[in-house]
């Protein structure tokens, strides 16, 4: 497993492991659920045939998104088992399942909602690592449970975790677990009433308007238009990273690097950088990567993709679900500076946010008779940046997050590209980079992440901020 965010103080790694699954009542209603004649959204839609397609080949995917946060005393199981089950029912994500039929995928909706109802199952004592086993464990998601929660009990505490198949849930999530789960299990077990949760809005609401959305684009939308322009400018593909991988093919087995950039001092000095240039930390980085690529390769020109949300509304921000996009980034860098380069890339993200909301694999659809497009859009390089103290929703949940040592991981597996995450957080900058599995991926990726490190860390120190704020 891979740390998104790089943080592992004061966590023991052993004790008493407890895990809920699904009752057998509950397994047993999804299984008759009948069928809806809703397809999936898109993201769903790619995350299911690319599972099929790993399966067929016997290889893992990376698909989990695994949640840990630690609590305090002894956790009562009948509240835990209360919370959780109410996680559940409350998100209507979670109330489907995916039939594949060959041609199709067919989804299945619970009648009843409240016909979930999660069991706690008591494991003895483990290590971690076991433990963290049993998250891996977590049902493929062609299964209706691909989802599991547990906690490992130590003498003064436990270690929560909920690990969701990514069919369900993106990055949002973290800020929903820490307000439906930690806090309302903290709420009733100090006596308090119910933690009143404010109402979220339907994650089937919104693959239905995806796809009623969707299905009135043509080649001649602005918005397809543009991305068919940008992948012609990439070879008919997404932006390949610009040093050797050692492979020719687009899928292989992932392998990471972890690494602090910057402290906390100077992600406020680069931030600072940024700020005077016009931009936000997004854009500076995305100014710091077309550096590093003119500095290792010679590249006059900067390509990448970035994920970016595609919730509306403070409900969709309180809704379980995949709901992103990603957003197509090049521009020239000849001898440009990071200020120039830095307030070109904001300005291109901004103006280029709406293209998240059109899929890139609708765009393929439309495009399958052109010359001049490639059929698969893996493969690439994506750049994505988090600012943990800016967690969606609640801004208070970021300094909870911190508080209970929030962390967060993805399984390893297999990979179409080389991804990088930043994530800002109190204690700084950190990177973490997934790539191709062997040697000379790693000489490049280690070439890369110091060049990248280097010029943060240059503009950074070039900065002498008369204040310290966030963006």
């Amino acid at each position: 497993m891979a740390d998104l965010c790089m943080k592992h103080d004061g966590v023991a790694d052993f004790g008493k492991a407890t895990i809920w699954l699904p009752s057998k009542a509950s397994v047993e209603q999804a299984r008759v659920a009948p069928v809806s004649d809703l397809p999936p959204s898109y993201e769903q839609a790619q995350h299911l045939c690319a599972f099929r397609a790993y399966a067929h080949r016997n290889e893992e995917m990376a698909r989990l998104i695994i949640v840990e946060w630690e609590e305090p005393g002894q956790c009562d199981l009948q509240v835990m088992t209360q919370v959780v089950t109410d996680h559940l029912r409350r998100h209507d994500t979670y109330h489907s399942w995916f039939e594949d039929r060959g041609d199709a995928l067919v989804r299945h909706v619970l009648s009843d909602p409240k016909s979930i109802q999660m069991e706690p199952t008591p494991l003895g004592e483990m290590g971690l690592d076991d433990w963290r086993n049993q998250a891996m464990a977590t049902p493929a998601p062609f299964e209706w449970d691909c989802f599991r929660f547990g906690i490992l009990q130590r003498e003064t505490g436990f270690t929560c975790f909920a690990c969701i198949d990514h069919l369900h849930a993106d990055m949002s999530v973290v800020p929903l677990l820490l307000q439906e789960v930690h806090a309302a299990y903290r709420a009733l077990t100090d006596g308090a009433l119910p933690l009143r949760i404010a109402s979220a809005a339907r994650y089937m609401d919104y693959c239905t308007n995806q796809r009623l959305r969707t299905a009135k684009m043509t080649l001649a939308d602005p918005g397809v238009a543009e991305w068919v322009a940008f992948l012609q400018r990439n070879r008919g593909r997404m932006p390949a990273f610009p040093l050797a991988l050692g492979l020719l093919e687009d899928r292989c087995l992932a392998d990471y690097v972890t690494l602090d950039i910057l402290d906390h001092t100077g992600a406020a000095a680069f931030a600072y950088a940024c700020e005077a240039s016009g931009a936000r930390m997004l854009g500076g980085l995305l100014a710091c990567a077309a550096l590093t690529e003119r500095a290792l390769a010679g590249n006059g020109r900067y390509s990448v993709v970035t994920p970016a949300s595609t919730r509306k509304s403070p409900q969709a921000f309180r809704m379980a679900g995949w709901c992103m996009g990603v957003v197509p980034i090049d521009f020239d860098v000849d001898a440009q500076a990071f200020p120039t380069l830095a307030a070109t890339a904001q300005r291109i993200f901004e103006e280029r946010l709406p293209l998240a909301d059109t899929p890139i694999e609708r765009v393929l659809e439309l495009a399958a008779d052109l010359p001049t497009i490639r059929p698969v859009a893996t493969g690439g390089v994506m750049l994505s940046y988090t600012d943990a103290d800016r967690l969606p929703s609640n801004p208070h949940l970021a300094r909870v997050w911190q508080q209970v040592n929030g962390r967060t991981y993805v399984n390893r597996g297999m990979a179409a590209q080389v991804a990088i995450w930043f994530v800002r957080t109190q204690r700084g900058l950190s990177l973490m980079a997934s790539y191709p599995a062997n040697e000379i991926a790693r000489t490049s990726m280690t070439n890369y992440v110091e060049m990248f490190q280097n010029i943060c860390r240059q503009v950074a120190g070039a900065s002498t901020p008369a204040r310290v704020g966030r963006r």
